[in-house]
């Protein structure tokens, strides 16, 4: 499994969620099967209570890792 990590440092002022919140790891599931998994930047002495979720992955694959980059940008916007 191949896995890279994407620290987004780009930031939108428009309301919508800032990519700089966030960082990406994209994996590759199988050979041309691409995922990202999306994780907020938390600040150091924060945890996570309860049943928060601490990442998202994207829900499709994707061929190649720019394509599952992008998509994890666009789940960020829409958020």
């Amino acid at each position: 499994m191949t896995v890279r990590y994407i620290y987004c440092r780009e930031q939108h002022t428009d309301g919508m969620a800032e990519l700089s919140q966030f960082s990406i790891v994209t994996y590759e599931r199988r050979p041309g099967h691409w995922r990202a998994a999306i994780t907020p930047i938390r600040r150091s002495g924060t945890f996570i209570q309860g049943k928060r979720t601490s990442s998202v992955v994207t829900p499709d694959d994707f061929a190649s890792e720019p394509d599952a980059k992008v998509a994890a940008e666009k789940m960020i916007s829409a958020l």
